[in-house]
């Protein structure tokens, strides 16, 4: 008898119990699960940029830097608004879910992520210092700024209505 055979037992691992930890992990673990939950994060993500524009422009007028929403801003109807960027939306994770399987799908995935998540903390710093912009003569002075927007109630789509 060998001695290596004597203890063969103890290179032996013991199967290990499933904690509620790995159960959690284990869908993770493949890159099209992880594609999927990114895509799941953009997009919801992006539907409460839409709901904090809308509800932010139609109140009280805002700055938009982006040239392709403010166009949309301009037929002043936010149902306009929630078609281009949901429209938008679905075209980018569509493209995402399409080749969630590739290395570059989950990369634009993170990016896109990562991308609204700061828009995200954008919009608590900009709720959180709204009262105190909106006294600030600055503020006045962007009112007349190429990039301020602000839809006029009843003006458009007036049926869309975010209370």
């Amino acid at each position: 008898m060998r001695i290596g055979s004597i203890f063969s037992f103890m290179n032996k691992r013991a199967p290990i119990a499933p904690t509620a930890t790995s159960a959690l992990i284990a869908p993770f673990s493949n890159r099209s699960s992880r594609v999927i939950v990114l895509i799941a994060l953009i997009a919801v993500m992006s539907m409460v940029d839409l709901y904090l524009t809308i509800l932010y422009v139609t109140h009280t007028g805002m700055n938009e830097v982006n040239p392709l929403a403010r166009a949309m801003m301009e037929y002043q109807s936010p149902a306009v608004l929630s078609l281009w960027k949901i429209a938008t939306v679905v075209l980018g994770v569509g493209i995402l879910a399409f080749i969630r399987t590739k290395r570059s799908a989950e990369m634009g995935a993170w990016i896109g992520c990562v991308i609204l998540g700061l828009l995200m903390s954008h919009w608590v710093s900009y709720i959180n210092e709204h009262a105190r912009i909106s006294q600030d003569p600055m503020y006045t002075q962007a009112l007349a700024g190429p990039n301020f927007v602000q839809m006029q109630p009843g003006m458009g789509g007036s049926s869309f209505v975010i209370p």
